[in-house]
């Protein structure tokens, strides 16, 4: 996006808006992209293992 600050007021507010949706973005492609590997515990298995 191109955007022109005319006074410093609004440069700071632009680069502190910029960060803001950085940091937006990072949380959205850190949560779509992060660790959904659980591992079962025994109270949640619905038989025995056959392999005991």
């Amino acid at each position: 996006m191109i955007e022109i600050a005319h006074t410093t007021q609004m440069q700071q507010a632009f680069k502190a808006a910029h960060a803001e949706r950085g940091q937006a973005l990072l949380k959205i492609l850190s949560w779509a992209f992060r660790s959904r590997n659980f591992p079962l515990r025994q109270s949640a298995l619905t038989e025995p293992s056959r392999c005991a």
